[in-house]
């Protein structure tokens, strides 16, 4: 028997590529995403081992830092005396502190280098320079002297001698000569994309802690155990080796890799399941051709265990085989992702390939997905008395009843799950059940796709079947619903998750333009990309935009994200300059108090957040901003619910203890009968100086907003697009075997008269039918995934619906365009058909 399988396979090499496609592809995907993961992983553990070459010990503060953006707490500075403290210590060689955080720089351009990767500054001393290398020039020697990284001088457009401008968010604008550039180990021109500027350490005190002589980190050389110098710095500090400092730092950058294997492994295992269903259809068809071939080894004494071995032989001679392929393609594919990530988002980080024993998992995917869709069909193949398998109508249709109550049982248990989770009604496993009803819905529309399959075929081919050819056509593609509803599937999962994330991103973008036009009384919005600084600008640019004569009213927002505390609670602040005609910007509604003259003691709160704080109208509440001081806040006023003014409000006295202590954004509302063009040219002159921030008009602004959310979707089609490509070589093998299994039914049509160009458009118009469907399916299911999420996600902000009508249209064409490519092969071997040959064909 397994000479037999082995032969049988060797004569129909075609059909073994083809199959074997499927899971190469999906084994490959999974392989990749582990390699990257590993190779990015062991590359940036290597870099931060680096970072830390000679560094014995890592004093820090005990306390990790709540702060970013280059402010930092005076809770986790460490004061200069502990570094003398440190120098002290016996077995000491040498010390040396670190002050680094997020500064700003304007690049020749006018704008901010770095507005989506930071720019990080730094005191440059000498223990700097035992990891970065200087390639041109030198040091900072006085305070207005600076040394930067290769990463700034591409950003930039700078270079040794040009004068740069450079702030941070306490400190304002100052100018500095370029006197040095430098790199890191390897070549590389940064870590991970972002770009440095090294200053005196005075300096940098100046721009990062507020002038305070103190420092992040100290980094100490020498025999002096880690107890010696924890004992002279107090317990207020933390002290590591530098073996411990590295592991800790290269987790945090390790995530990033982990994510990317992670959303690649996701895509790989959808590229998997796609392949299950053209591997199951391959072994139908398969099996269904072998029928009389295998009824012969029934009747000349193999008995069913061998039918279905040797079945599941031929699935796993193929699984081995695509899997090792798959598996050393994935490799490579993997080492090519990590060459990408690295030159993308690491700086151009030397990446060394990493196999790991993880990776041997694609093979036990690949095979035994083989497998295990192999056996169905290798039991119904055992399952035939070989003397019913030797006449003609060996293979008759199946009917659809049971396929299609097991598909409404498990669709209505979805649903049910579904419906639980959005009613609140599945306590803490709300999300979870949410999202498990959501997968088995998934799974019970698949079944259901025979059923389906009957009428929308129906309705589909009936634009097509105004020729002979075409109703041939339609009528092939309906005649098998399960082989159809099969192989369509593939497609119809590809193009559900696309359509899906479609769906959300739309309904993102319809919800802030709603709630911009609903919710903003502004007709210009003055604010910057979100990146990886937080946008502000000047407070006497604000003052600037007030005093305009065709400005009516301006909405400003100041914001304090980082490290304030009401109650002992993390939360974040705002203040207004005039919060009475902001609420009238943001039609925000007082529900108890007021807002006028807001003392410097006064809290804002809305009804919601209150509830939550347990606070009410004249109740008193501790505050802790990110400066460390305190202060007794009196509720004055509370809010009703809505978006834009939910949180809550202090009062102007109070930004001066914010860590960006200037307005993020401003709203403005023109006088009317005034010229919004006008304004906006007006206000963008103000903001000529300002490199951060932009005057847009709402429709602009909500393109601003949402323009990531493209990418995102871009993206997700792109790594999709592997499940389509598998999907379209499942199209190709069904109609292939198809073309091989109606070989004689061919041969009579071409001998009473067909033609050989009817015989291709007959294939095509059914390849064509076969991809609509799919595609028609799969954007119905991704529209209802789309919505389920929206009504599970209104309450937290997501309020409006809308689907993405281009996208939508894009697939419906790009089906038909499928179509007619899977049909190329098939149609010119239904062509090529020799007619006397085919009419004796067995």
């Amino acid at each position: 028997m397994l000479r037999a399988t082995l032969k049988g396979m060797a004569s129909r090499k075609a059909r073994l590529v083809l199959t074997s496609l499927a899971v190469v592809l999906g084994t490959m995907f999974v392989a990749a995403a582990m390699v990257l993961t590993a190779t990015m992983e062991k590359s940036v553990t290597g870099v931060i081992s680096d970072a830390f070459t000679g560094v014995d010990a890592v004093v820090t503060a005990a306390e990790d830092p709540a702060a970013a953006q280059g402010n930092t707490p005076s809770a986790t500075l460490i004061p200069a005396s502990v570094l003398d403290d440190v120098r002290g210590v016996d077995g000491v060689e040498s010390a040396d502190g670190d002050v680094s955080g997020q500064v700003n720089a304007i690049g020749d351009n006018g704008k901010l280098v770095g507005a989506f990767a930071p720019t990080i500054g730094f005191n440059w001393n000498d223990q700097t320079t035992g990891y970065n290398e200087i390639r041109d020039g030198r040091g900072p020697e006085a305070d207005g002297e600076v040394i930067v990284s290769a990463q700034f001088v591409k950003d930039s457009g700078f270079d040794v001698g040009d004068t740069v401008t450079a702030y941070s968010y306490t400190a304002e604008r100052a100018d500095y000569e370029i006197v040095g550039v430098f790199g890191l180990p390897g070549g590389r021109d940064s870590l991970a994309g972002e770009t440095q500027i090294g200053f005196t350490t005075a300096e940098a005190q100046r721009l990062l802690t507020q002038g305070e002589d103190a420092y992040m980190t100290i980094y100490v050389e020498g025999d002096a155990s880690t107890d010696t110098i924890a004992d002279a710095v107090g317990a207020d500090f933390r002290v590591q080796t530098g073996e411990e400092a590295s592991e800790e730092a290269a987790q945090g950058f390790a995530v990033v890799a982990d994510i990317m294997g992670y959303i690649f492994l996701g895509f790989g295992l959808v590229a998997v399941f796609v392949s299950v269903f053209l591997i199951i259809n391959t072994f139908t068809i398969i099996v269904a051709q072998r029928q009389r071939e295998l009824a012969l080894l029934r009747a000349i004494g193999a008995g069913r265990n061998q039918v279905v071995g040797s079945v599941l032989a031929e699935a796993a001679v193929i699984g081995v085989i695509a899997s090792i392929a798959g598996l050393g393609l994935g490799v490579l594919l993997g080492w090519g992702l990590s060459q990408l990530v690295s030159s993308s988002a690491m700086g151009g980080l030397a990446v060394k390939l990493e196999v790991p024993l993880t990776a041997l998992w694609a093979l036990a995917v690949g095979i035994g997905v083989t497998v295990l869709s192999a056996i169905v069909p290798a039991v119904k193949a055992s399952g035939v008395p070989p003397v019913a398998a030797m006449r003609e109508a060996v293979n008759p249709p199946k009917p659809l009843r049971g396929i299609t109550i097991a598909g409404l049982a498990v669709t209505a248990a979805g649903g049910v799950l579904v419906g639980l989770g959005l009613t609140d009604n599945l306590g803490d496993l709300g999300l979870g059940g949410f999202l498990t009803g959501v997968g088995i819905a998934f799974v019970g529309i698949t079944l259901l796709t025979p059923i389906l399959s009957r009428p929308l075929v129906a309705l589909l081919g009936a634009v097509m079947s105004w020729s002979f050819s075409g109703r041939l056509g339609k009528l092939n593609a309906g005649r098998n619903p399960r082989r159809t509803a099969i192989t369509a599937s593939a497609l119809m999962i590809a193009v559900a998750l696309v359509t899906g994330i479609a769906t959300i991103v739309s309904s993102f973008k319809e919800t802030t333009a709603d709630l911009t036009d609903q919710n903003l009384d502004s007709d210009l919005i003055v604010m910057g990309q979100q990146g990886a600084n937080i946008p502000t600008f000047a407070p006497e640019t604000l003052a600037e935009i007030k005093a305009l004569p065709d400005v009516a009213a301006v909405g400003d927002l100041y914001g304090e994200f980082f490290g304030a505390e009401i109650d002992g609670e993390s939360t974040a602040l705002f203040a207004s300059e005039d919060l009475a005609t902001s609420l009238q910007v943001f039609s925000g509604t007082v529900a108890e108090g007021t807002v006028e003259d807001l003392p410097d003691d006064g809290l804002v709160v809305n009804e919601s957040a209150a509830q939550d704080a347990g606070l009410a109208l004249g109740d008193t509440v501790p505050v802790t901003f990110a400066d460390g001081e305190s202060a007794q806040l009196t509720v004055v006023a509370v809010l009703e619910d809505q978006l834009l003014t939910d949180g809550f409000w202090v009062a102007p006295a109070q930004i001066a203890h914010f860590t960006v202590p200037k307005p993020m954004q401003a709203y403005i509302q023109v006088e009317d009968g005034a010229d919004v063009d006008a304004v906006q040219d007006q206000v963008d002159d103000i903001l000529a100086d300002e490199p951060e921030v932009s005057v847009a008009n709402n429709a602009d602004f909500v393109e601003q907003q949402t323009s990531q959310l493209d990418l995102l979707l871009n993206s997700v089609q792109v790594l999709l697009a592997l499940a389509i490509i598998i999907a379209i070589i499942g199209v190709v093998n069904t109609l292939v075997l198809s073309v091989l299994e109606r070989t004689r039914e061919l041969g009579l049509l071409r001998a009473i008269g067909m033609t050989r160009g009817q015989a291709r458009r007959m294939i095509t118009v059914e390849s064509v039918i076969i991809c609509l469907f799919g595609a028609v399916l799969g954007i119905a299911v991704g529209i209802g995934l789309g919505w389920t999420v929206q009504q599970a996600l209104e309450e937290e902000g997501l309020t409006s619906f809308a689907l993405p009508w281009p996208l939508i249209a894009g697939y419906l064409i790009a089906a038909v365009a499928v179509g007619l490519l899977a049909a190329i092969a098939p149609a010119a071997r239904a062509a090529k058909l020799n007619v006397l040959n085919a009419i004796a064909y067995e």
